[in-house]
């Protein structure tokens, strides 16, 4: 479990990267907040999916996968995108509102994807076999 938490932190690193990279450049070409955090939040998924799934998990990325892990990041989409509205709205007078707002969304996320991804994404395709 410790390699696992060890690996999805490193992979996390990229993904993160990704995604607060895509979030800087769509909000500095005048993308509205949420869809900028919206679209940042799919190209770092996908990126951290695809990542995790050679090095953490040793997915086989077959079609009941990609299927549960696309449940699973609607999930963790809707919590990012949420979270990161409700601190822009509560708190609008925060400095580094958009850095706070993103750290809050994607502490939420992140813990909600591992949780998802360890317990039933890269586990389906095992616990139907036995």
């Amino acid at each position: 479990m410790v390699k696992k938490i060890i690996n999805f932190t490193l992979v996390g690193v990229v993904g993160a990267i990704c995604d607060y990279g895509s979030r800087w450049i769509m909000l500095s070409l005048g993308v509205p907040a949420f869809a900028a955090r919206g679209g940042s939040y799919i190209i770092g998924s996908t990126v951290a999916y695809y990542l995790n799934s050679f090095f953490t998990f040793s997915g086989n990325r077959s079609r009941g996968e990609k299927i549960r892990a696309a449940v699973s990041y609607v999930v963790c989409f809707t919590l990012a995108v949420g979270v990161d509205a409700l601190v822009r709205h509560t708190l609008p007078d925060l400095p580094y509102l958009y850095t706070v707002s993103w750290v809050a969304s994607q502490a939420v996320a992140t813990i909600t994807n591992f949780l998802l991804q360890n317990l039933w994404v890269f586990q389906g395709d095992r616990n139907n076999k036995r």
